[in-house]
């Protein structure tokens, strides 16, 4: 038999679990490598987007509808480079 929580912080101590468990994007330096990623998990092409730099696809699978969005950002974690990063996110 479940019983209610009876810590003060439990409800807060929930939400902070709930956000640490939001999925990071997926990033790409190459479009090419993305796309060969999303081929890999199942995933098929439906639509993309664009406006001036800003590109963006949508692909359905089996487990649901990603997106991938181009933006700048930094190429890697140790250099100061900026370039074209793509990031899958689920939706």
């Amino acid at each position: 038999m479940r019983q209610q929580c009876k810590n003060p912080n439990g409800l807060a101590n929930m939400e902070t679990i709930k956000d640490s468990q939001v999925r990071k994007p997926v990033r790409f330096n190459s479009l090419d490598k993305a796309k060969a990623y999303l081929k890999s998990k199942g995933y098929r092409f439906r639509q993309a987007f664009s406006f001036k730099e800003d590109r963006s696809m949508l692909y359905q699978g089996k487990r649901g509808w990603v997106k991938i969005s181009s933006s700048k950002d930094y190429l890697n974690k140790t250099s100061m480079e900026q370039g074209t990063v793509w990031n899958i996110i689920q939706m």
